[in-house]
């Protein structure tokens, strides 16, 4: 029997953990009567599904054959708001919405301790992947927002949300220097001769379909996919030493590296994690020697997180240029000394492309080569400036953060690494960056970039910015001159963005160019560039 039509659907979608959505649904049950009041106001009724779970003591979906089930009761002309107020896994929701007829909405809170707004970008991404139209929405106050009421009434009215786009550019409308033509030019065209190939370690386990790409179209840039598994990483640990693993530890020591070492391995960090992280370290780098690999991206949920300690501090070591020598147990040769092994987080392809281009461009051009990916976090307005919150869960690179002798490490969070490990973490220097997102959307590939530059912030700040969102992470605050907040949420093609220290912005662009990927420039840089 099909629910009652004539209603908003309130969809609470939420995390493959049930600790985790325990912990969020508070907060979800408030963000769903605040939705739910903004309804009212407009004249319109609202049921929230699914119902509360007395035993898991939440009421999200937590699996994609929830999702499925509850879809399959919903009428397929039915207008339905995805609700996020918490880190969600998209799959979940993605296979009932490809099927529905009506219109769907992605409302997220724009909140630093609940990332509902991380949880629309993915979404929206994900949906724009598998070709699934959609309108999207956030706010911090709901109904005494002016600006989200009249959205949403818009939305009830017609089906869709539209915004501005005036910030986006097309690159190809833009005058680049000839130099930076030639440079990309010979890059492009040397990676499409010598190829740069992608190690992808179980793609899709964390609840991203966005950062699934389609391998013919990876394979046309010269990026073709390595698809690797979980399973076999950590055979591949097992491999190594106790005294191989002690020896990274005591490099990072020796380095100036700090450590919050406790005795309780549930809530503390231990002795025990941390060899584990480095023996992923050593088992990660001799994956890129096997596979000829020109990066590698290891999702550590699900699969990892119940098999061995977080991924988070062996990620920002590989990303690094100054880290502990690998050796190939088979050739005894150093695996790539002096040079970073790009590790792309979360397994996102959609930051290996750009990581993996922005690194050769930094070497051709005798720079810093240390990349990144973080999430769209959070931000707020600081000194007359939007400030962004960058955050990943743990793994940037300690060059970001003017080395190891400023870099700690901390226990991931219990409620989402109950087997523990440490996070790779510091505050990001001050600098200029180059910021890049490449992703596939409604069947076609594309990139968008542009330049941000990192603030120094007073240490209140830069101390509240973390109590609010998570203390354990590493953090750069970023301001990207007209890429502010309303900005970034309506046009954003992932919760993920990737950053390098450096003006490499007309090399990005021509290289892109070159490669034949469409490539649009975004924010108050576009207009220096004719």
């Amino acid at each position: 029997m099909e629910i009652a039509e004539k209603k908003i659907y309130l969809i609470s979608n939420g995390d493959f953990r049930d600790s985790a959505c325990e912990t969020g649904w508070p907060k979800q049950k408030e963000t769903i009567a605040l939705v739910s009041e903004s309804l009212a106001k407009l004249g319109y009724g609202s049921l929230a599904l699914p119902e509360y779970n007395d035993s898991n003591k939440h009421g999200f979906l937590t699996r994609q054959c929830y999702g499925t089930e509850l879809f399959s009761k919903i009428a397929p002309e039915a207008p339905v708001i995805i609700v996020l107020s918490i880190w969600a896994y998209s799959h979940h929701v993605a296979s009932g919405l490809q099927t529905h007829k009506g219109p769907i909405l992605l409302l997220g809170n724009f909140d630093g301790t609940w990332p509902g707004l991380v949880s629309l970008l993915n979404h929206s991404a994900t949906l724009s992947r598998l070709c699934v139209r959609h309108s999207r929405l956030w706010s911090e106050t709901f109904a005494a927002d002016e600006v989200f009421m009249e959205k949403l009434k818009k939305w009830c009215e017609t089906g869709t949300v539209k915004y501005d786009d005036s910030h986006l550019a097309l690159a190809d409308d833009l005058s680049l220097s000839s130099k930076a033509d030639e440079f990309g030019r010979r890059l492009a065209s040397d990676i499409i001769n010598n190829k740069r190939i992608l190690g992808q370690f179980d793609p899709g386990c964390m609840g991203m379909l966005n950062t699934l790409i389609d391998p013919a179209k990876l394979g046309a840039i010269g990026m073709p996919l390595e698809l690797l598994n979980q399973s076999d990483l950590v055979a591949e640990m097992a491999m190594v030493s106790d005294k191989e693993a002690q020896g990274h530890l005591n490099w990072l020591v020796d380095k100036g590296a700090w450590f919050d070492w406790g005795v309780d391995q549930y809530d503390d960090l231990v002795h025990g994690q941390v060899l584990e992280q480095m023996k992923m370290y050593s088992a990660a780098a001799r994956y890129t020697k096997r596979f000829g690999l020109a990066a590698l991206g290891i999702p550590y949920q699900v699969g990892l997180v119940r098999c061995v300690a977080a991924s988070d501090l062996a990620e920002g070591m590989l990303n690094n240029a100054d880290r502990p020598e690998v050796r190939d147990p088979d050739t005894k040769e150093i695996i790539r000394p002096g040079k970073p092994i790009i590790h792309f987080n979360e397994g996102d392809v959609g930051s290996g492309v750009p990581q993996v281009i922005m690194n050769d461009i930094f070497e051709m051009k005798g720079m810093a080569p240390e990349t990144t990916l973080h999430d769209i976090r959070w931000g707020r307005e600081y000194d007359n400036k939007f400030v962004w919150v960058f955050e990943i869960s743990g793994g940037a690179p300690p060059a970001h953060f003017g080395g190891w002798k400023n870099a700690k490490v901390y226990r991931q969070p219990s409620v989402y690494f109950p087997l523990g490990g440490g996070s790779c973490s510091g505050v990001s220097q001050p600098g200029t960056i180059t910021w890049a997102r490449f992703y596939e959307t409604y069947g076609t590939i594309g990139m968008d970039c542009g330049i941000g530059e990192v603030l120094a912030l007073d240490k209140d700040e830069v101390q509240e910015r973390l109590d609010l969102t998570t203390a354990e992470w590493p953090i750069a605050n970023v301001h990207i001159p007209g890429y502010d907040r309303d900005q970034c949420m309506s046009s954003h093609m992932s919760n993920h963005i990737t950053i390098g220290y450096g003006n490499i912005l007309q090399e990005l662009i021509a290289t892109c160019k070159h490669l034949s990927i469409p490539t649009r420039v975004v924010g108050d840089v576009k207009e220096t560039l004719g």
